[in-house]
């Protein structure tokens, strides 16, 4: 059995609650942050790929490459003059308390910009706890401090009041929303410069193994570019191209400008 056939066997298992990271996760983990959300999205082009972005949520500070972990998520609720903690007590406590190594927290604002829901202390403790990621569909504080703990922070912006007036954590481990697309517990979450997006567990598998096909592909009508030629002859690649790319797959021979247009005409 291959190795990514022993992953995708794991992989393909939805278990109720969040389980312990095991080698199987740090393998998927280490391979999917080699990916960028664009190109995970494209090859995710057959399931809804808009529906697997977290709307409007950016990076806070610079990012080098993809951050990718296990999703560990927060609900959020409006409070009410009746209701100002949740009943279990705060939450986002619990779920900071409990976060183990590669985790990602998702914490559902419910969108709201007037109250933040992580400052630098509560960022620190994620860190230290093993968290790789914070994304929020809200906002964050604390610009200085976060950038200084260097836990990377994902928001739709920044508000320098706490959210507890208005919004209460109440509940972690649930179903929730986030930028609009819906975060299960345990599905992946992949981040970067250009977006926040969900990799969802039945899925991992084939775009980690579909990532370096997509690469060389990408390679060869970039090559095809540089050479001269128009768009509809390069990108996307028409499928008349595809046994040249073949051909340039099993020796890297790239065909010549007057080769891709013969076969082009005659297609």
């Amino acid at each position: 059995m291959s190795g990514a056939t022993a992953l995708r066997t794991r992989a393909s298992d939805r278990l109720a609650e969040p389980a312990a990271p095991s080698p199987d996760d740090d393998a998927i983990r280490k391979a999917l942050s080699l990916i960028p959300t664009t190109a995970a999205l494209d090859l995710l082009k057959e399931q809804a790929p808009a529906e697997l972005v977290l709307a409007r949520v950016k990076a806070l500070f610079p990012l080098k490459g993809s951050v990718a972990g296990r999703a560990r998520t927060l609900r959020c609720l409006p409070t009410r003059i009746d209701h100002r903690q949740a009943p279990g007590g705060p939450a986002n406590f619990r779920l900071l308390d409990a976060t183990r190594p590669g985790d990602f927290l998702i914490f559902d604002a419910q969108g709201w910009p007037g109250g933040s829901v992580l400052g630098d202390m509560l960022a620190l403790r994620a860190k230290l706890a093993g968290a790789v990621g914070v994304a929020t569909d809200g906002v964050m504080r604390d610009l200085a401090g976060l950038e200084e703990v260097g836990l990377p922070v994902f928001a739709a912006g920044t508000f320098p009041v706490p959210s507890a007036p208005t919004l209460v954590a109440w509940e972690v481990d649930v179903p929730v929303q986030c930028g609009g697309a819906l975060v299960l517990p345990d599905d992946w979450i992949l981040a970067d410069r250009d977006a926040v997006i969900v990799v969802p567990q039945r899925w991992v598998l084939d775009v980690i193994d579909g990532f370096d096909r997509f690469t060389r592909e990408e390679q060869f009508c970039r090559s095809l570019l540089l050479a001269g030629l128009a768009l509809r002859q390069a990108y996307p690649m028409p499928a008349a191209l595809r046994p040249l790319f073949e051909r340039y797959l099993a020796d890297g021979e790239l065909p010549s400008s007057a080769e891709v247009q013969r076969t082009l005409e005659d297609h």
